[in-house]
C-alpha cells in the first residue's frame, strides 16, 4: 500500500498570525500491520497553534482523522487507538503515527493548522 504526504505552506499577511508546515516526502510504501510515521514539522508566530490531520482517500473524499491544541483534542471515530501524534513544542512537530496499518489506510495525507 501506498501512503502520500504533502507539503502544505499556509502564508499571511500583515498583522495576521502566520504558519508554516512542512511534510514528510510524498509517497511511502508501507506493508499491513506495520507502523508508519508521517512526519510534520511547523513554525508558528503563536507557541500552541491548533494542529490537525486529514487524509484524501483514494475515492477522492476528505476524512478529518485528529486534531490538538494546547487544552483539547479530538479524534475521528475511525481512529480506534490506531493513529495517534508525537508532538513536540520544543521541537515544533506534530508527527502522525499509525499502527497497525491497514489496506483502508491508503491515502494522501495532510497536516494542517489553525488559530
Amino acid at each position: 500500500m501506498i501512503l502520500a504526504a504533502t507539503l502544505t505552506l499556509l502564508f499571511a499577511y500583515k498583522d495576521v498570525l502566520c504558519i508554516t508546515l512542512t511534510q514528510s516526502s510524498t509517497d511511502q510504501t508501507v506493508a499491513s500491520g506495520t507502523e508508519v510515521t508521517l512526519l510534520c514539522t511547523y513554525n508558528a508566530d503563536s507557541p500552541n497553534p491548533d494542529l490537525f490531520w486529514y487524509r484524501k482517500r483514494p475515492d477522492r473524499s476528505f476524512q478529518f482523522i485528529l486534531y490538538r491544541d494546547d487544552t483539547s483534542s479530538h479524534d475521528a471515530d475511525f481512529v480506534q487507538g490506531r493513529f495517534s501524534v508525537k508532538h513536540s513544542k520544543a521541537n515544533r512537530t506534530f508527527h502522525l503515527v499509525i499502527s497497525p496499518v491497514s489496506l483502508e489506510d491508503s491515502a494522501t495525507y495532510y497536516c494542517a493548522s489553525g488559530y
